[in-house]
């Protein structure tokens, strides 16, 4: 990984040779849009703004030319531009400015809220248009299903569809999160050995963001119509950095104590086996590390002197 951040930063066609090449890659292979992505934040992070610019303009070129060509339609490069190489820009733009992480894992949240407004004021029934989606998408499992199974499987669905908003905005929020952390590694790796390490295990978000997630959970509790439907999905945007900070926070804990990376391993792993259920735990520790400096508690009181 280090080998490849060098040769990001060898010069700007070497970056658009990755951020293009990993694009196009992505179209096949998802997880490739990550490091298209964690690209265009790494030059903005050491180069600046106009440099990411030139980076965007000339990926979005060649994309588009190869879509053209091969798919007839140059709209996958106006995709990545807007949904992953744009909003990574700004937030490395931010964090280069402001060196604050929590700075800009809030305006990436932001970013995330402001799609699920979208969203509600262009549609009417936003459950009911994922709804229709995923049948499009079920449908043949459910002609192979059992009467019971099928009726299992819409009812499962309906389910799904009033949180597909917020479970979107959440994963493009870290996606883009996790790109930026990527990036924010090689130059630390680079320039910094160790220093994204600190950076991360000190990640405590401000307290007007648990401002803002109260007034959601009243918004919610009242049962509103739309609103409150609007304000689930809002909620799950911002318990996904809660449950950033709460990781943040586990990655510190263990740093502290010097504890065997064994329980990190262990905690990712039942992340993968019990996601909601661990989010929502490890979230609610995240918000309440807002408040309450749990690194401070666990560090001891001679800590701070030290």
């Amino acid at each position: 990984m280090k080998a490849l951040a060098s040769f990001i930063l060898r010069g700007q066609s070497q970056a658009m040779l990755v951020v293009a090449g990993f694009a196009v890659l992505s179209l096949a292979l998802p997880p490739f849009n990550i490091l298209s992505g964690a690209a265009v934040a790494l030059v903005t992070l050491r180069h600046g703004m106009q440099a990411g610019v030139v980076l965007m303009a000339g990926a979005t070129l060649v994309v588009g030319l190869l879509a053209a060509f091969s798919l007839g339609n140059p709209a996958p490069a106006l995709m990545f531009l807007t949904a992953l190489w744009l909003p990574l820009w700004m937030l490395a733009s931010l964090l280069r400015a402001s060196r604050s992480l929590p700075l800009t894992l809030m305006l990436a949240g932001g970013l995330g809220l402001l799609g699920v407004l979208v969203v509600y004021l262009l549609l009417d029934d936003v459950a009911g248009w994922w709804h229709g989606i995923l049948l499009q998408i079920f449908n043949p499992v459910m002609d192979e299903a059992g009467l019971a199974d099928r009726d299992a499987i819409l009812a499962a669905l309906e389910s799904v569809s009033r949180v597909m908003t917020g479970v979107m905005a959440a994963g493009m929020v870290l996606n883009a999160i996790i790109c930026l952390f990527l990036a924010r590694g090689w130059q630390a790796q680079l320039f910094n050995p160790g220093g994204f390490r600190e950076e991360f295990q000190q990640l405590r978000m401000g307290r007007s963001l648990s401002g803002i997630t109260l007034l959601l959970v009243l918004l919610y509790v009242l049962q509103i119509g739309a609103i409150s439907s609007m304000a689930a999905d809002m909620l799950i945007v911002l318990l996904s950095l809660y449950m950033l900070q709460g990781l943040a926070l586990a990655h510190a804990v263990v740093a502290m104590k010097q504890l065997h990376i064994a329980w990190l391993i262990g905690l990712y792993v039942v992340a993968f086996v019990v996601l909601p259920q661990l989010m929502l735990a490890v979230a609610a520790v995240g918000l309440l590390d807002t408040w309450v400096d749990l690194r401070q508690r666990v560090a001891g009181p001679g800590a701070r002197e030290e």
